[in-house]
């Protein structure tokens, strides 16, 4: 069976499994029971849906297909069911591989008539709507036998048969399923026989049509029947001759005139008025060819590409007429203008399939028109696209104009009025309030492209083609929805391959293909690029992105674009430096905040690129952009709900400009804005962390050592507000500290370092929260230890506090928040590790103690098995780096680099590079360390194996262990998975190390007494080894004890209901050892738990344990039976419990729990606790 990511589109044979899956289940209809009707139904779905795009893969089964299912529906042996679901499988046939291909498959015997119609009239039979859909699409097929249907009448009246037939499918063209759709094609084809049309239709015409007028759209059923007698109406045009229905034709148009239905909210209404009026307008008009239409001689791409060209057809050559004929006479009767008017109406409707069935009646009416009526309309669609008009009218004009063109109703000479409107629709994209419209517009548009490929030769369209390609290439690179960049890429193949004359067709397609362009960032900062190389295309990319793009609504877009302007600095650096450049400064003095926005972005990327290119920045541009921030100010653009995203393009700019060496005049104003930025809380856009990396690059260039113009309080103004009352001020200023350059720091060196390792820490109740601000901390930090060349004293206590930092376990409601701090604190002591090993060897010794190293180690070892895979990769990294150092002589360093072997970065590079990921900036490639671990260990499965080998050392087992088992006894299902396969792997085929394993555990427990976080999935990880592994009999006994003497202690008074339910297995796990009273008494402790899920939890536990291990207790079999025998969650009867309870104890021999009475502290109130009378307590709630 084919799998769900498997992509349909690459079938090109049916699967033998799916044949025989077919088979099976069309073979078990006959015995086919409730059970197994929705899972073979589900199962069949599932097969057919798979070959929809390329159902042809199936003809060679399918009529023995139909043949087995018509002969199980027919058998009235059967029960309902098993014939029910036959049709219903022939349903699933027809709609995959289509009904027009099914009916010719279909018996077309005359003795088949009757056995349909009477299933048909059977209640009971033909109840499904699948029976009758199947039905009535045989039903369709048979009246066209090639004789009088009087014939079938028998003995009885004549035109029986048929009234009997016309019957049936009136009956069912209101239903609500689609057997309505297959009752009015039975209807079209009855009544425009040719031995019935002059007897029936006329009379059912007027009566559809008449029931029609009668029926009231403002109810749900009234629309409902309109819609059915509208699309069996349809039917008729569509299915009879011309000579038969053009006499009601215009009786029919005026009537539908008079329902007025242009104005109803049903779609489905309107879709059929513009349907039923192209019906009625096609047959006034004589069916013809058109002598004048562009008729291109070749339609095989093959022919095109070839040098020899074939005739042309009718048309002449290049599709002009040939000058000695004369244009046809047409008659044009009066009532096509009234066609035209209403189908022109419907490409403006608000709704795709009303606009789709008006563009293609108007496609299929101006066949038949003369070439000056054509030009008429080809005029009135260009109307459709001036700027008053709506989006829907954009796309209506593009869909007619690409029927128009595609079947050559599209003369050359018109082109030079309709190529501008098509550029203009590939670039429509418009915001309008909250909504943003033109991405039907722009797909339209492609289409329309796509439809000139196949219409005009080479030498038509040559003059335009530069101007569609780079259009074409424009959607395609920058367009905001991937559907537009695969249809204008699409687009731009179809013209290349059958046009032959863009510029450079064939290496952009191989660059630009259907998967290329699903990436916006990718197709922004790296396709255009290699696009922007061919000069064709160079100069219009530029100008897109600078006057359209940069912007765009869109802020993704806006970055993207200013991106892409960095990056094409390389290619067109002195256009973009005395061209664009300026236009983007003028544009910050506009009014739409959009354009500043993009411009900003725009700039700082331009700056940079023209750096990396190596061209200056121009003088006059420098001046401007010194005075950016004034006039932003000026224009009042950090106003409003866009001031956030403002501040951070403002940073950005500053950013990107101070890297680029470009300094910006009044640095006060600009240190002031920074500052006020660093203590932005807007998280969305991430004001805070753009002014930090931008304070970064601002005061590396603009405060030098050598500088006299530096603030002297700059760092005054960041320490005296760390601790400030507002969380995003306090961040702010750490995050100031862990950038500023390194003279300004060490004045203060000492203090700084006390300040920032203070921060890390929780000092009170009200600070555990605060995990960003100690993150900011740790970053400073390690930033002061970096730049400040401190002495190894220092340097040991910042060690202190970050491995102080690996414990910071902070949760609240967003979950692990202290998972960011040791995260931090990890890359700082890698970071900070790596920079002491660079110094060199007598540093390593003075600074890192052999305590230290083994304490760093085993935080990062611990790191890394435990639950979280972000935490996971960021450890793993550290310790990888740490271990893979020279110089630390670490303990058992040998085994360490054994288990953690360094990760394949050629190969995943490789594979980056293939699946391009790899999209920020300039695509620079990550370092080593970054790269990492994502690739290799991300994945549980592959970590944990690897790691856990280090339950062998004694050094480090205890570390593994307290990491392993939040991993053992976690959540997440493949987490659980790989780490306890790890685990029972290991002890399975280490079973020396098991009581140490044990050991370890109990030392756990014991050392984090009430730590739920710990002993919790202790517990969890406590059954799975006494579940897995067989403990000896000497050691089991002494663990039994101590684990149940842990239990208890940890379980006293607690109200943890995970904790209590999570010890309840291990526990009674631990029967199993022969000296097991210590067990049994806190087992019959538990058994009379203040709460109801516990008792049933430890009884349930309690049973499993003396059904696995029979012999561990005596009177094994009573203890059982009173365990089944008693409702231990029943929190009315609890003395009964304890009656139960004690019997128990009695069969196994332990004493009976006593119970005792426990006092209650007497708490004192003060006087000002208590309250003198009741109105006394109200007054003090404030009521």
């Amino acid at each position: 069976m084919p799998t769900a990511d498997t992509q349909s589109s690459t079938v090109s044979h049916v699967d033998p499994v799916d044949i025989a899956t077919i088979d099976k289940k069309i073979a078990a209809l006959e015995t086919l029971t409730l059970e197994q009707k929705e899972g073979d139904g589900q199962c069949m779905g599932y097969i057919l849906n798979f070959y929809q795009e390329q159902p042809h893969v199936l003809d060679p089964h399918l009529q023995g297909w139909l043949d087995k299912l018509l002969k199980i529906g027919f058998r009235t042996e059967l029960p309902k069911l098993s014939t029910d679901v036959a049709f219903a499988y022939l349903y699933l046939l027809t709609k995959t591989r289509g009904e027009k291909y099914i009916v010719r498959l279909l018996p077309h015997e005359v003795s088949d008539i009757e056995r349909v119609l009477t299933m048909l009239e059977d209640p009971e039979r033909g109840e499904a709507w699948q029976c009758r859909y199947i039905l009535f699409l045989w039903l369709s097929v048979l009246v066209l036998i090639p004789f009088d249907l009087k014939r079938l009448d028998g003995d009885r009246e004549q035109g029986w048969a048929v009234r009997r037939m016309l019957n049936l499918a009136t009956s069912q063209l209101e239903a609500v399923d689609k057997s309505s759709e297959a009752a009015s094609v039975i209807v079209a084809k009855l009544i425009t026989r040719p031995d019935l049309h002059t007897t029936h239709l006329s009379q059912t015409l007027q009566g559809l049509m008449g029931t029609a007028t009668t029926a009231d759209t403002d109810v749900v059923f009234g629309s409902r029947r309109k819609l059915a007698m509208l699309r069996t109406i349809c039917r008729v045009y569509k299915l009879g001759r011309r000579e038969y229905i053009l006499p009601h034709s215009q009786l029919m148009l005026s009537q539908l005139e008079a329902l007025g239905l242009e104005n109803t909210e049903n779609t489905l209404l309107r879709k059929y008025e513009i349907k039923l009026t192209q019906r009625i307008g096609l047959s006034f008009l004589a069916p013809r060819v058109a002598k004048w239409r562009y008729t291109r001689g070749t339609r095989l791409l093959a022919d095109s590409l070839s040098a020899t060209k074939t005739p042309l057809q009718e048309g002449g050559v290049g599709g002009k007429k040939d000058e000695g004929e004369d244009e046809e006479e047409y008659d044009i009767p009066d009532e096509i203008e009234s066609v035209l008017e209403t189908l022109l109406r419907g490409l403006k409707d608000p709704e795709t399939i009303v606009r789709w069935s008006a563009a293609k009646g108007i496609g299929r009416i101006t066949a038949r028109l003369p070439e000056s009526l054509t030009s008429d309309i080809v005029q009135h669609l260009l109307g459709c696209f001036s700027p008053h008009e709506t989006a829907s009218s954009h796309h209506g004009g593009c869909l007619a104009l690409a029927e128009l063109g595609r079947h050559g109703f599209l003369r050359p000479e018109w082109l030079p009025e309709v190529v501008p409107v098509l550029i203009k629709a590939l670039q429509y994209d418009e915001k309008r309030g909250n909504l943003i419209i033109g991405a039907n517009v722009r797909d339209s548009a492609c289409y329309l492209s796509w439809s000139f490929a196949r219409t005009f030769d080479p030498d038509q369209i040559a003059p335009f083609v530069q101007d569609i390609a780079s259009a074409l290439i424009l959607a395609t690179l920058f367009d905001k929805l991937v559907g537009v960049r695969r249809a204008a890429s699409a687009a731009f193949q179809e013209n290349v391959g059958r046009q032959g004359t863009f510029p450079h067709g064939i290496d952009i397609l191989t660059t630009c293909d259907y998967y290329a362009v699903a990436l916006q960032s990718y197709s922004y900062q790296k396709l255009s690029v290699k696009v922007a190389q061919f000069p064709e295309y160079t100069k219009p990319i530029v100008d897109h992105l600078m006057e359209c793009k940069s912007a765009h609504w869109c802020p993704s877009v806006r970055q993207d674009a200013g991106k892409a302007l960095g990056l094409l600095c390389s290619t067109a650096p002195d256009y973009i430096s005395t061209t664009v450049l300026p236009f983007l400064l003028d544009r910050l003095a506009t009014g739409d905040i959009n354009a500043r926005h993009g411009a900003l972005y725009a700039i700082g990327n331009i700056c940079m690129g023209l750096k990396n290119a190596g061209v200056t920045v121009p003088a006059g541009c420098v001046e401007k952009i010194g005075g950016v921030l004034g006039l932003l100010e000026e224009r009042s653009s950090f106003k409003g709900s866009a001031g956030d995203e403002m501040r951070g393009a403002v940073c950005f700019f500053i950013e990107k400009v101070s890297d680029a060496g470009v300094v910006l005049g009044n640095q006060v104003q600009w240190q002031k804005f920074l500052d006020l930025c660093l203590v932005n809380p807007e998280k969305v856009v991430n004001v805070q962390d753009k002014a930090v990396a931008a304070l970064r690059s601002f005061a590396a260039l603009s405060y030098p050592s050598t500088s006299t113009t530096c603030p002297s309080d700059i760092v005054s103004r960041y320490t005296d507000n760390i601790f400030h009352e507002f969380v995003a001020t306090r961040v702010g200023c750490a995050l100031a500290l862990s950038v500023l350059p390194a003279h300004l720091l060490k004045p203060r060196l000492v203090e700084l370092v006390r300040m920032a390792s203070e921060g890390t820490t929780v000092r009170n109740k009200g600070e555990k929260s605060l995990s960003q601000f100690r993150v900011a901390c740790v970053e400073a930090v390690t930033h002061l230890v970096l730049v400040g060349e401190p002495n190894c004293e220092m340097r040991q206590d910042v060690y202190q506090v970050l491995l102080k930092c690996l414990e910071d376990y902070t949760t609240d409601s967003r979950g692990d928040i202290g998972s960011f701090v040791r995260e931090a604190a990890m890359s700082a002591l890698k970071r900070i590790s790596k920079h002491i090993v660079e110094l060199g060897h007598p540093l390593i010794n003075l600074t890192l103690t052999s305590d230290m190293k083994l304490s760093l180690v085993r935080g990062f070892l611990q790191q890394s098995v435990e639950k979280i895979d972000r935490t996971r990769a960021v450890a793993v990294a550290a310790l990888y780096h740490f271990i893979m150092a020279d110089g630390l002589d670490l303990p058992e360093q040998d085994l360490l680099r054994k288990c953690l072997p360094p990760p394949n970065i050629t190969e995943y590079m490789t594979q980056i590079d293939e699946n391009c990921e790899i999209i920020d900036g300039a695509l620079a490639p990550q370092t080593e360390d970054e790269i990492m671990f994502d690739y290799q260990y991300c994945s549980p499965a592959a970590l944990f194996p690897s790691l856990i080998q280090l339950l062998a050392s004694p050094t480090y087992r205890h570390s593994i262990m307290r990491g392993l088992i939040v991993s053992v006894g976690g959540l997440t299902e493949s987490l659980v998975k790989a780490s306890s396969a790890a685990l029972i792997d290991h002890l399975t085929n280490h079973e020396d190390q098991v009581e140490d394993v044990c050991e370890c555990l109990l030392d756990i427990l014991e050392r984090d007494h009430k730590n739920d976080r710990v002993t919790v999935p202790l517990f969890n990880t406590m059954e799975l080894v006494l579940s897995n592994v067989i403990l000896d009999e000497k050691y089991g006994n002494n663990f039994a004890a101590r684990f149940t003497a842990l239990t208890k202690k940890e379980l006293m008074g607690s109200g943890n209901i995970k904790k209590l339910l999570a010890s309840l297995t291990p526990l009674a796990s631990c029967i199993q050892f022969e000296e097991n009273k210590c067990v049994l008494s806190q087992i019959m402790l538990m058994l009379c738990h203040r709460y109801p899920r516990v008792r049933k939890g430890i009884a349930d536990s309690f049973y499993t344990a003396l059904i696995t291990f029979d012999d561990a207790v005596g009177a094994c079999d009573e203890v059982v039976e009173v365990l089944e025998s008693t409702i231990w969650d029943d929190p009315q009867d609890i003395e009964a419990l304890r009656a139960k309870r004690n019997e128990i104890c009695n069969l196994v021999g332990v004493p009976v729990p006593k119970r005792t009475a426990v006092k209650k502290p007497v708490v004192r109130m003060t006087p000002s606790e208590q309250f003198d009378s009741y109105s006394d307590l109200v007054g003090r709630a404030g009521y």
